[in-house]
């Protein structure tokens, strides 16, 4: 393997900021939903995050069909349901992540009520992303 073959494309120069900024308005999404759900109606922090993601997640298919990789000729629905299979594995690490952060900062003291959700949100989120990122971009999209 060569040097040159380490470097990054010019495609994915391109992929990675849009996918980062469609990823932090899907935070944005995610984040707000929980907040919301929980905050407003009551519901426990780790149930509200289900709809939430479901919300964020269909907007950001969306967003990265006709962006981030939208020179794909994978088509809409096979590039949708590919989607929803890299998401369901994200949701997995992601949910993990969160609900690991929740207990660590319940361990120690650190405050879990509803105004801290959005940090938790953003660590789940943070650590899924890299395995999303390259799940749509070789297995979804195909690009």
């Amino acid at each position: 393997m060569s040097v040159e073959s380490l470097a990054p494309t010019a495609s994915l120069k391109r992929q990675l900021p849009s996918f980062v900024a469609i990823g932090v308005v899907g935070y944005v999404v995610d984040a707000s939903v929980t907040y919301t759900l929980a905050r407003v109606f009551g519901w426990d922090p780790l149930i509200a995050r289900f709809p939430a993601f479901a919300v964020a997640t269909t907007g950001n298919f969306l967003l990265n069909r006709f962006l981030t990789f939208a020179h794909t000729t994978t088509g809409l629905w096979e590039a949708f349901v590919r989607y929803v299979m890299v998401c369901t594995v994200g949701l997995v690490v992601n949910y993990t992540a969160y609900a690991i952060a929740l207990s660590v900062a319940k361990y120690v003291g650190f405050p879990t009520a509803p105004g801290y959700l959005p940090l938790f949100v953003a660590f789940g989120s943070g650590v899924a992303m890299f395995f999303t990122f390259f799940g749509f971009r070789l297995f979804a999209f195909r690009v």
